[in-house]
Protein backbone atom coordinates (compact mmCIF):
# COMPACT_ATOMS: atom_id res chain seq x y z
CA UNK A 1 0.00 0.00 0.00
CA UNK A 2 1.26 3.48 -0.87
CA UNK A 3 1.11 6.35 1.62
CA UNK A 4 2.18 9.33 -0.43
CA UNK A 5 5.85 8.64 -1.20
CA UNK A 6 6.02 5.68 1.19
CA UNK A 7 5.33 2.02 0.48
CA UNK A 8 4.25 -0.28 3.29
CA UNK A 9 2.93 -3.73 2.49
CA UNK A 10 0.22 -5.44 4.53
CA UNK A 11 -0.50 -2.65 7.04
CA UNK A 12 -3.29 -4.84 8.40
CA UNK A 13 -0.58 -7.09 9.89
CA UNK A 14 0.38 -4.31 12.33
CA UNK A 15 -1.31 -3.58 15.61
CA UNK A 16 -1.50 0.20 15.44
CA UNK A 17 -0.18 2.61 16.47
CA UNK A 18 3.23 1.37 15.39
CA UNK A 19 6.54 3.13 14.84
CA UNK A 20 7.95 2.29 11.41
CA UNK A 21 11.42 3.22 10.17
CA UNK A 22 12.35 3.11 6.48
CA UNK A 23 15.89 1.81 6.14
CA UNK A 24 16.52 3.12 2.62
CA UNK A 25 15.71 6.63 3.86
CA UNK A 26 18.14 6.21 6.78
CA UNK A 27 20.85 5.43 4.23
CA UNK A 28 19.76 8.37 2.08
CA UNK A 29 20.05 10.72 5.05
CA UNK A 30 23.52 9.43 5.95
CA UNK A 31 24.68 9.85 2.35
CA UNK A 32 23.19 13.34 2.28
CA UNK A 33 24.86 14.59 5.45
CA UNK A 34 28.23 13.14 4.40
CA UNK A 35 27.99 14.83 1.02
CA UNK A 36 27.42 18.12 2.84
CA UNK A 37 30.18 17.96 5.45
CA UNK A 38 32.66 16.27 3.04
CA UNK A 39 34.81 15.07 5.93
CA UNK A 40 33.00 12.80 8.45
CA UNK A 41 35.41 14.00 11.14
CA UNK A 42 33.60 17.35 11.03
CA UNK A 43 30.34 15.69 12.05
CA UNK A 44 29.51 15.16 15.73
CA UNK A 45 25.81 14.26 15.62
CA UNK A 46 23.48 14.04 18.59
CA UNK A 47 22.43 10.50 19.51
CA UNK A 48 19.37 11.66 21.47
CA UNK A 49 17.29 11.45 18.31
CA UNK A 50 17.71 7.71 17.73
CA UNK A 51 19.00 6.29 21.05
CA UNK A 52 19.88 3.15 19.13
CA UNK A 53 23.02 1.02 18.98
CA UNK A 54 22.12 -0.15 15.48
CA UNK A 55 21.86 3.42 14.18
CA UNK A 56 25.05 4.43 15.99
CA UNK A 57 26.93 1.47 14.52
CA UNK A 58 25.66 2.37 11.06
CA UNK A 59 27.06 5.87 11.47
CA UNK A 60 30.37 4.56 12.81
CA UNK A 61 30.63 2.29 9.76
CA UNK A 62 30.32 5.44 7.66
CA UNK A 63 33.20 7.14 9.48
CA UNK A 64 31.12 9.17 11.96
CA UNK A 65 32.92 8.22 15.15
CA UNK A 66 32.24 11.06 17.64
CA UNK A 67 28.79 11.62 19.08
CA UNK A 68 26.90 13.76 21.57
CA UNK A 69 24.34 12.43 24.04
CA UNK A 70 21.95 13.93 26.59
CA UNK A 71 21.68 11.32 29.34
CA UNK A 72 23.92 8.97 31.26
CA UNK A 73 21.78 6.09 30.02
CA UNK A 74 22.61 7.06 26.43
CA UNK A 75 26.28 7.33 27.33
CA UNK A 76 26.37 3.89 28.95
CA UNK A 77 24.35 2.05 26.32
CA UNK A 78 25.99 3.64 23.28
CA UNK A 79 29.49 3.14 24.67
CA UNK A 80 29.00 -0.54 23.85
CA UNK A 81 29.42 0.45 20.18
CA UNK A 82 32.98 1.71 20.89
CA UNK A 83 32.83 5.13 19.21
CA UNK A 84 35.96 7.27 19.47
CA UNK A 85 34.29 9.80 21.75
CA UNK A 86 30.99 10.37 23.54
CA UNK A 87 30.22 13.87 24.75
CA UNK A 88 27.63 14.35 27.46
CA UNK A 89 26.06 17.56 26.14
CA UNK A 90 24.20 18.20 29.36
CA UNK A 91 25.98 19.58 32.42
CA UNK A 92 26.53 17.33 35.42
CA UNK A 93 24.97 19.10 38.42
CA UNK A 94 24.96 16.49 41.19
CA UNK A 95 27.49 14.27 42.93
CA UNK A 96 25.38 11.17 42.33
CA UNK A 97 25.56 11.73 38.56
CA UNK A 98 29.30 12.44 38.73
CA UNK A 99 29.78 9.14 40.54
CA UNK A 100 27.68 7.24 38.01
CA UNK A 101 29.55 8.82 35.10
CA UNK A 102 32.84 7.74 36.73
CA UNK A 103 31.61 4.14 36.88
CA UNK A 104 30.58 4.23 33.22
CA UNK A 105 33.97 5.62 32.19
CA UNK A 106 35.76 2.90 34.13
CA UNK A 107 33.61 0.25 32.43
CA UNK A 108 34.52 1.37 28.89
CA UNK A 109 38.21 2.27 28.86
CA UNK A 110 38.40 2.18 25.03
CA UNK A 111 36.13 5.23 24.63
CA UNK A 112 36.95 8.86 25.34
CA UNK A 113 34.29 10.47 27.52
CA UNK A 114 33.78 14.21 27.78
CA UNK A 115 31.31 16.62 29.32
CA UNK A 116 30.22 20.22 28.91
CA UNK A 117 30.51 22.94 31.53
CA UNK A 118 29.02 26.40 31.64
CA UNK A 119 29.89 27.55 35.15
CA UNK A 120 32.34 27.10 37.99
CA UNK A 121 29.71 24.90 39.63
CA UNK A 122 29.81 22.54 36.64
CA UNK A 123 33.60 22.61 36.63
CA UNK A 124 33.80 21.61 40.30
CA UNK A 125 31.56 18.60 39.67
CA UNK A 126 33.43 17.66 36.51
CA UNK A 127 36.57 17.54 38.66
CA UNK A 128 34.94 14.67 40.57
CA UNK A 129 34.40 12.54 37.44
CA UNK A 130 37.18 9.96 37.41
CA UNK A 131 38.73 9.23 34.03
CA UNK A 132 37.00 12.07 32.20
CA UNK A 133 38.97 12.89 29.05
CA UNK A 134 38.12 16.58 29.29
CA UNK A 135 35.48 19.27 29.07
CA UNK A 136 33.96 21.58 26.49
CA UNK A 137 32.83 25.02 27.55
CA UNK A 138 29.16 25.45 26.72
CA UNK A 139 28.88 28.93 25.20
CA UNK A 140 25.57 30.78 25.02
CA UNK A 141 25.43 32.10 21.45
CA UNK A 142 21.87 33.42 21.69
CA UNK A 143 19.47 30.71 22.83
CA UNK A 144 19.75 31.72 26.50
CA UNK A 145 18.92 28.27 27.85
CA UNK A 146 22.27 26.82 28.90
CA UNK A 147 25.85 27.93 28.49
CA UNK A 148 27.93 30.81 29.76
CA UNK A 149 27.65 34.34 28.49
CA UNK A 150 30.77 35.71 26.84
CA UNK A 151 30.91 38.64 29.26
CA UNK A 152 30.68 36.43 32.35
CA UNK A 153 33.28 33.82 31.43
CA UNK A 154 36.44 35.18 33.06
CA UNK A 155 36.02 33.39 36.39
CA UNK A 156 35.36 30.04 34.70
CA UNK A 157 38.31 30.42 32.33
CA UNK A 158 40.64 31.45 35.13
CA UNK A 159 39.73 28.47 37.27
CA UNK A 160 39.79 26.00 34.37
CA UNK A 161 43.22 27.01 33.11
CA UNK A 162 44.92 28.09 36.33
CA UNK A 163 43.43 26.03 39.14
CA UNK A 164 42.56 22.62 37.69
CA UNK A 165 44.22 19.86 35.71
CA UNK A 166 41.11 19.19 33.62
CA UNK A 167 41.77 19.07 29.89
CA UNK A 168 40.07 21.79 27.89
CA UNK A 169 38.77 20.12 24.73
CA UNK A 170 36.94 22.97 23.08
CA UNK A 171 33.87 25.15 22.68
CA UNK A 172 30.31 23.88 22.43
CA UNK A 173 27.63 26.23 21.10
CA UNK A 174 24.09 25.07 20.37
CA UNK A 175 21.87 27.63 18.62
CA UNK A 176 18.41 26.16 19.16
CA UNK A 177 16.90 29.63 18.84
CA UNK A 178 17.03 29.13 15.05
CA UNK A 179 14.50 26.28 15.18
CA UNK A 180 11.51 27.16 13.03
CA UNK A 181 13.22 29.82 10.93
CA UNK A 182 12.90 29.02 7.23
CA UNK A 183 14.27 32.22 5.69
CA UNK A 184 17.78 31.37 4.49
CA UNK A 185 19.16 34.90 4.65
CA UNK A 186 17.77 35.47 8.14
CA UNK A 187 19.29 32.23 9.41
CA UNK A 188 22.67 33.00 7.87
CA UNK A 189 22.66 36.41 9.53
CA UNK A 190 21.95 34.88 12.95
CA UNK A 191 24.62 32.21 12.42
CA UNK A 192 27.09 34.97 11.53
CA UNK A 193 26.30 36.56 14.89
CA UNK A 194 26.96 33.22 16.60
CA UNK A 195 30.28 32.91 14.79
CA UNK A 196 31.25 36.39 15.99
CA UNK A 197 30.52 35.34 19.58
CA UNK A 198 32.56 32.16 19.17
CA UNK A 199 35.50 34.07 17.69
CA UNK A 200 35.37 36.65 20.49
CA UNK A 201 35.41 33.81 22.97
CA UNK A 202 38.42 32.28 21.22
CA UNK A 203 40.24 35.57 21.61
CA UNK A 204 39.41 35.61 25.29
CA UNK A 205 40.59 32.02 25.74
CA UNK A 206 43.95 32.96 24.15
CA UNK A 207 44.57 35.26 27.11
CA UNK A 208 44.41 32.26 29.43
CA UNK A 209 46.06 29.63 27.26
CA UNK A 210 48.43 29.69 24.31
CA UNK A 211 47.16 26.31 23.10
CA UNK A 212 44.77 26.84 20.16
CA UNK A 213 44.45 23.12 19.39
CA UNK A 214 40.86 22.52 20.45
CA UNK A 215 37.51 21.79 18.81
CA UNK A 216 34.61 24.10 18.11
CA UNK A 217 31.31 22.19 18.02
CA UNK A 218 28.37 24.27 16.82
CA UNK A 219 24.94 24.19 15.29
CA UNK A 220 21.93 21.91 15.21
CA UNK A 221 19.49 20.55 12.68
CA UNK A 222 18.25 24.03 11.78
CA UNK A 223 21.64 25.67 11.35
CA UNK A 224 24.59 23.30 10.90
CA UNK A 225 24.78 23.85 7.13
CA UNK A 226 25.50 27.58 7.64
CA UNK A 227 28.71 26.83 9.53
CA UNK A 228 30.23 24.55 6.91
CA UNK A 229 32.33 27.29 5.31
CA UNK A 230 34.13 27.63 8.66
CA UNK A 231 36.25 24.59 7.94
CA UNK A 232 37.85 24.54 11.39
CA UNK A 233 34.41 24.07 13.02
CA UNK A 234 32.65 20.77 13.71
CA UNK A 235 28.87 20.64 13.31
CA UNK A 236 26.31 18.80 15.42
CA UNK A 237 22.86 18.12 13.96
CA UNK A 238 20.69 15.44 15.51
CA UNK A 239 17.32 15.17 13.84
CA UNK A 240 18.79 14.62 10.36
CA UNK A 241 18.95 10.85 10.86
CA UNK A 242 15.15 10.48 11.13
CA UNK A 243 14.00 14.00 10.14
CA UNK A 244 10.40 15.14 10.67
CA UNK A 245 7.53 17.22 9.29
CA UNK A 246 8.80 20.34 11.05
CA UNK A 247 12.40 20.13 9.85
CA UNK A 248 11.31 19.26 6.33
CA UNK A 249 10.19 22.90 5.92
CA UNK A 250 13.82 23.88 5.39
CA UNK A 251 14.18 24.49 1.65
CA UNK A 252 17.94 23.97 1.48
CA UNK A 253 18.16 20.48 2.96
CA UNK A 254 17.52 17.19 1.18
CA UNK A 255 16.81 14.93 4.15
CA UNK A 256 13.68 12.79 4.18
CA UNK A 257 11.48 11.63 7.04
CA UNK A 258 12.53 8.08 7.94
CA UNK A 259 10.56 7.39 11.14
CA UNK A 260 6.75 7.60 11.03
CA UNK A 261 3.71 6.38 12.96
CA UNK A 262 1.36 3.88 11.35
CA UNK A 263 -2.18 4.46 12.62
CA UNK A 264 -5.73 3.64 11.71
CA UNK A 265 -9.00 5.57 11.42
CA UNK A 266 -11.17 4.30 14.27
CA UNK A 267 -14.22 6.57 13.90
CA UNK A 268 -15.65 9.41 11.85
CA UNK A 269 -17.93 12.43 12.15
CA UNK A 270 -19.55 13.02 8.79
CA UNK A 271 -21.33 16.17 9.97
CA UNK A 272 -18.15 17.90 11.14
CA UNK A 273 -16.08 16.19 8.42
CA UNK A 274 -13.50 14.81 10.82
CA UNK A 275 -12.07 11.39 11.56
CA UNK A 276 -10.49 10.01 14.71
CA UNK A 277 -7.21 8.14 14.42
CA UNK A 278 -5.38 6.09 17.03
CA UNK A 279 -2.30 8.32 17.02
CA UNK A 280 -2.45 9.99 20.40
CA UNK A 281 -0.01 11.84 22.61
CA UNK A 282 1.35 8.50 23.85
CA UNK A 283 2.64 7.64 20.39
CA UNK A 284 3.81 10.96 18.94
CA UNK A 285 5.37 14.11 20.34
CA UNK A 286 3.00 16.56 21.98
CA UNK A 287 5.51 19.38 22.55
CA UNK A 288 4.46 21.20 19.39
CA UNK A 289 1.23 23.09 18.82
CA UNK A 290 -1.55 20.61 18.05
CA UNK A 291 -1.69 20.98 14.23
CA UNK A 292 2.08 20.47 14.05
CA UNK A 293 2.29 17.25 16.09
CA UNK A 294 1.97 15.10 12.99
CA UNK A 295 0.91 15.32 9.38
CA UNK A 296 -0.67 12.53 7.34
CA UNK A 297 1.35 11.35 4.36
CA UNK A 298 -0.59 11.59 1.10
CA UNK A 299 -3.29 13.73 2.73
CA UNK A 300 -1.72 17.20 2.75
CA UNK A 301 -4.93 19.12 3.53
CA UNK A 302 -5.81 17.02 6.58
CA UNK A 303 -4.95 18.74 9.88
CA UNK A 304 -4.80 17.49 13.44
CA UNK A 305 -7.57 19.30 15.31
CA UNK A 306 -7.26 17.87 18.82
CA UNK A 307 -5.47 15.06 20.60
CA UNK A 308 -5.72 12.92 23.70
CA UNK A 309 -3.56 10.13 25.05
CA UNK A 310 -4.73 7.51 22.56
CA UNK A 311 -6.60 9.53 19.92
CA UNK A 312 -6.26 12.32 17.42
CA UNK A 313 -9.14 14.10 15.75
CA UNK A 314 -8.29 15.07 12.18
CA UNK A 315 -10.10 17.68 10.13
CA UNK A 316 -10.26 16.38 6.56
CA UNK A 317 -10.49 19.68 4.65
CA UNK A 318 -11.53 17.86 1.49
CA UNK A 319 -9.36 14.77 1.94
CA UNK A 320 -10.99 11.34 2.05
CA UNK A 321 -10.53 8.92 4.93
CA UNK A 322 -12.91 6.23 6.17
CA UNK A 323 -13.20 4.01 9.21
CA UNK A 324 -10.62 1.24 8.98
CA UNK A 325 -8.26 3.14 6.68
CA UNK A 326 -4.59 3.10 7.60
CA UNK A 327 -2.65 6.36 7.83
CA UNK A 328 1.04 7.15 8.06
CA UNK A 329 1.78 10.07 10.36
CA UNK A 330 4.96 12.10 9.96
CA UNK A 331 5.92 13.37 13.45
CA UNK A 332 6.50 17.04 14.06
CA UNK A 333 9.42 16.31 16.40
CA UNK A 334 11.40 13.18 15.59
CA UNK A 335 13.53 13.17 18.74
CA UNK A 336 10.68 12.47 21.15
CA UNK A 337 9.11 9.55 19.27
CA UNK A 338 11.66 6.70 19.80
CA UNK A 339 11.32 6.82 23.63
CA UNK A 340 7.60 6.15 23.23
CA UNK A 341 8.26 2.75 21.62
CA UNK A 342 10.59 -0.11 22.65
CA UNK A 343 11.54 -0.46 19.00
CA UNK A 344 10.73 0.69 15.50
CA UNK A 345 9.72 -1.82 12.84
CA UNK A 346 12.25 -1.61 10.02
CA UNK A 347 10.81 -1.39 6.50
CA UNK A 348 12.90 -2.08 3.39
CA UNK A 349 12.71 -0.39 -0.01
CA UNK A 350 10.13 -2.93 -1.19
CA UNK A 351 7.78 -2.04 1.66
CA UNK A 352 8.33 -5.25 3.62
CA UNK A 353 9.34 -5.73 7.25
CA UNK A 354 13.08 -6.33 7.46
CA UNK A 355 13.70 -6.27 11.21
CA UNK A 356 13.54 -4.02 14.24
CA UNK A 357 15.51 -1.00 15.38
CA UNK A 358 15.60 -1.10 19.17
CA UNK A 359 15.43 2.09 21.22
CA UNK A 360 18.27 0.84 23.41
CA UNK A 361 18.74 3.98 25.53
CA UNK A 362 15.02 4.53 25.99
CA UNK A 363 15.15 4.84 29.77
CA UNK A 364 17.27 7.15 31.90
CA UNK A 365 18.46 4.46 34.33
Amino acid sequence: MDFGNYKLNNPESFETPEYVIFEDIINHNIDTVLSMVKDPNRLIPHAKTHKSKEILNLQIENGITRHKTSTLEEIEVLAECSPDELILAYPITSTIKAERYSKIIKKFNNVKFSSIIGSVYHLDLASQIEGLDGVYIDLDTGMHRTGIDLEESDELLDKLFNSTDIKFKGIHGYDGHLVGLTDIEEKQAIVNQSIEIVEEFRNKISKFSEDQNYDIIVGGSWSFQYYLNKTEYQVSPGTWIYWDSNNIRQPDLNFKVAGLILGQVIDEDKIRKTVTVDIGAKSVSCDALTPDRFTIEGKPKAKLLSQNEEHGVVELNGETLNIGDYVLGSPGHACTVPPKFPHGVKINASGDISGKITTDARDRK
